[in-house]
Parts: structure tokens; C-alpha cells; sequence
């Protein structure tokens, strides 16, 4: 047990906290401020932990078809409303790429508008790598994917696509990551 000392304040980020308030005990929710004189008896902490979580995605038009599950993994570190994601997309399984932009959600939704440039598409067969991000709008949790390429001395972002930036293939496969802020 400790009590916070005179002048101090604490943000938790745990998942619980189990205060003592007057011999009476009570539970206080993730963000919940602590100021002087609280007494704070146990944390459940979770804070900083990697999380996994399901990852959903498609594209724009028509759906990918896959053979089972689709093969996305995702995990996220939350430390109060900040978050760090990856996700990995293995297309081993898929049947039909679809058509249109992809796209994929992110663990919580977004406070604000992000574009994430920590990406990358693997090319098995040909042994080369292309540049993924993604963008979120706010209060949103989709993230729509992009490529890059160049016309002339331009470089620019253009929809991620089964056609784009190379056609797609089994034995290929992307990853990204990113860190934003969530309002929830």
C-alpha cells in the first residue's frame, strides 16, 4: 500500500486500480486521476505489455477469397492514449486478390489524422521491396493502404491495389506499423 504524497498527481493507465477511501474499498477505471492523499492499495498494470488483437481488412470493390482464415495478425502497446501497432498479412491462403484499395483496422480508433510510412511489401518472386502506408482519418479505426512511385522527378502516393505496385502473388506478403493517438 502507498499513499500518493502532498503535491503529486498520477494518470494511471492499468486496467484497474484498487483504492482505499475510508476503510471502504473501490475500483477506478483506466485514466483515472490520483491526487494527494489517496491511497492506492494494488494496480493491475497491462500497461506497455504487447496485446494481440484481430485484424479485419478488404479493399474498396470486390472482397479477397481465402482458402481459411484470412492470415492477418496484429498487436498493439498502449500507454495511456498513445498507441503502437503492427500488422502482418500473409497471402498464402488467399484464392482471389480482389479488386480495389485495401484496406485495414487499426486496434482502437484514431484521435486524429495520421498517414504511416512504416511499411513495407515483400516481392518473393523477384526478391524486391516496395513501400506500404497507411492512412487514417479521425475518429475513424480504417486504415486505407498506399504505395509509392515516381512519374518523372514526382514521387507520390497512389491506392495499394492487387495490381499495384506489382501483381500480387501467394508467396507474397506485407507488414506495417505505426503510432497515433486514440480517443478511446
Amino acid at each position: 500500500m502507498s499513499i500518493i504524497p502532498d503535491g503529486q498527481k498520477i494518470l494511471t493507465t492499468a486496467a484497474e486500480v484498487n483504492t482505499t477511501y475510508g476503510g471502504s474499498a473501490s475500483l477506478k477505471a483506466l485514466n483515472t486521476w490520483y491526487t494527494m492523499g489517496d491511497i492506492v492499495d494494488s494496480v493491475s498494470v497491462n500497461q506497455g505489455e504487447e496485446v494481440v488483437y484481430t485484424v479485419s481488412g478488404g479493399t474498396s470493390g470486390t472482397q479477397p477469397t481465402f482458402s481459411g482464415p484470412p492470415l492477418f495478425s496484429g498487436s498493439y502497446i498502449r500507454i495511456g492514449s498513445l498507441i503502437h501497432f503492427q500488422i502482418q498479412v500473409d497471402m498464402d491462403n488467399i484464392t482471389n486478390f480482389g479488386t480495389g484499395q485495401y484496406f485495414l483496422t487499426l486496434p482502437f480508433k484514431s484521435k486524429h489524422g495520421y498517414m504511416f510510412r512504416d511499411g513495407g511489401l515483400h516481392d518473393i518472386s523477384t526478391s524486391r521491396e516496395y513501400h506500404v502506408s497507411g492512412h487514417v482519418y479521425a475518429d475513424s479505426n480504417i486504415m486505407q493502404l498506399f504505395t509509392s512511385d515516381t512519374q518523372g522527378n514526382t514521387l507520390y502516393d497512389f491506392p495499394f491495389t492487387s495490381v499495384e505496385p506489382i501483381i500480387l502473388n501467394v508467396a507474397d506478403n506485407f507488414h506495417i506499423s505505426g503510432t497515433y493517438i486514440t480517443n478511446e
